[in-house]
């Protein structure tokens, strides 16, 4: 038995060249991958569609409940099209950033010029202000702003380098009003939510507001709209971040253009404080970033990014995330692998995990009472598995907030919901038949576990549900239940 059945940590693969066919996204699925991230910075409608085919089919194959997560581009704060071979930036010379394609107003004399994005040109020049630092290529070259004239800025290299063609730019220290959104997100939306995925991460979330108008927008779109992860990456988020964690559906932390906004100094303690926010309040967080970087050409990580992907987990996050690694790196099966195998061993760590105070229940609220209750008492009793009855997940993730060292295994009828859950620390599902008041309760759950071997005859669980009419948002039973002998055994997972 693999050992992402024991793990409650998951696994964000993204995908890509190294990971485009069926057979190749399967073995990242037979060794932990959870959740498929589509990255809608590359590739085109058609590429992404088949991705998402290939996904579902390598789910079927395995019998594995795998999420989708489709990740927005975002603006392109980016360079464009330089002369071949790029550009030496030079400390002390001077650049004009000026809208590619458009012919420069200020005087080019003595000025290297320099194109960048012409959607966002004009915004980020009547942003900035005079001293404002800009930065390219995550950070590798560093100048100051010197001169402002929307939607031109010419600055002054301060730190030295090589610029290629569409290297990122961050503007530390100046709050961008360019939106989120673009045309092309809309469009990219607007396809995802046909395909069917499960979440839709923003990029370059500022402020609350932000997630509320994306989840407006979906809300137009579809009656069923897919979880938002709010991407703090961003200076502004950081700021706003407990605004930010009351209002989405997940969190993640984008440790590469955060450390360029803020210093990579700070990005330890940011992410903790993060991942605290989102533990407190239930919300699925993942932490991500060159987590296994040099297993994009290695087939070995180093110690560092062991440990990394270990106080990752001993932090509290739900998720970890690969991106190279899987997408277009060497060795992606072996880096799932090697992710999953630190993650458990992390997890067998008990003593090293998450030191905060225990979380309580809310006030007033019988959901948060019950699972919290069922986490105790399936500790006390030796219980080999929650069971957890639920239609929308709500109850899944509300025990998932206590982190019982008992498995969660969510039983539901709608495979949709299901896979929203993969993002949610330690809970596996079962999809059932539809569920009737009228059923026969506790054999369903006896028969989903038994099926799916997380229970034998004799076993001890824990049972939580609404009764007596199973309706969503009505849970409020807690019982220990002794599986009866008559049903055949299987082996449970180890």
């Amino acid at each position: 038995m693999p050992s992402s059945s024991r793990r409650k940590v998951k696994i964000v693969c993204t995908l890509g060249p190294s990971s485009s066919t069926t057979e190749r996204i399967q073995a990242l699925v037979e060794e932990g991958l959870d959740v498929a991230r589509l990255n809608f910075s590359h590739g085109t409608h058609e590429f992404h569609a088949g991705l998402i085919a290939s996904v579902r089919e390598a789910a079927r194959r395995t019998q594995r409940t795998i999420g989708i997560m489709q990740d927005l581009q975002g603006p392109k704060i980016r360079v464009g099209v330089l002369p071949k071979g790029g550009i030496e930036l030079k400390s002390g010379d001077t650049a004009l950033l000026f809208p590619e394609g458009a012919t420069p107003k200020t005087s080019t004399r003595g000025k290297i010029l320099v194109p960048i994005s012409a959607e966002i040109a004009m915004s980020v020049a009547m942003d900035t202000q005079k001293g404002a630092r800009i930065l390219f290529d995550d950070g590798k070259i560093a100048a100051r702003a010197v001169q402002v004239s929307p939607p031109e800025i010419v600055i002054e290299v301060e730190v030295a380098g090589k610029l290629t063609d569409h290297k990122g730019m961050n503007f530390p220290g100046t709050p961008l009003s360019i939106p989120c959104l673009t045309e092309k997100d809309i469009a990219d939306l607007k396809f995802g939510i046909s395909q069917g995925v499960d979440a839709v991460a923003l990029s370059f979330v500022r402020t609350s507001e932000d997630i509320t108008k994306l989840k407006e927008i979906m809300r137009k779109i579809t009656s069923a709209p897919p979880l938002v992860v709010a991407k703090i990456e961003r200076e502004e988020a950081v700021e706003y971040h407990d605004s930010i964690v009351e209002v989405t559906d997940g969190l993640l932390v984008a440790r590469g253009d955060m450390a360029v906004e803020i210093g990579a100094e700070r990005v330890p303690i940011v992410q903790k404080r993060l991942i605290l926010a989102c533990n407190e309040l239930g919300v699925p967080v993942i932490t991500a970033t060159q987590m296994l970087e040099s297993m994009i050409s290695s087939p070995t990580p180093t110690r560092a990014e062991a440990s990394d992907v270990a106080n990752a987990v001993f932090d509290g996050t739900d998720a970890i995330m690969l991106s190279g690694e899987t997408a277009s790196g060497k060795y992606p099966a072996e880096a799932v692998r090697t992710m999953s195998r630190i993650a458990v061993e992390a997890e067998r760590s008990r003593e090293l995990n998450s030191t905060r105070a225990e979380i309580l229940p809310m006030p007033g609220s019988t959901v948060d009472a019950i699972e919290h209750s069922a986490s105790m008492i399936a500790r006390h009793v030796g219980a080999v598995a929650i069971a957890c009855i639920t239609h929308t997940g709500s109850a899944a993730r509300t025990l998932s907030r206590y982190r019982p060292e008992t498995p969660i295994v969510a039983i539901m009828d709608n495979e949709s919901v299901l896979r929203r859950l993969s993002l949610t620390w330690g809970v596996r599902g079962v999809l059932v038949p539809k569920v009737g008041a009228t059923d026969d309760l506790f054999a369903m759950v006896e028969s989903a576990l038994q099926s799916q071997g997380w229970a034998e005859p004799e076993d001890l669980v824990v049972i939580t549900a609404g009764v007596p009419t199973l309706r969503r948002g009505t849970t409020n039973m807690v019982k220990v239940h002794r599986i009866s002998p008559r049903v055949g055994r299987r082996a449970r997972p180890s």
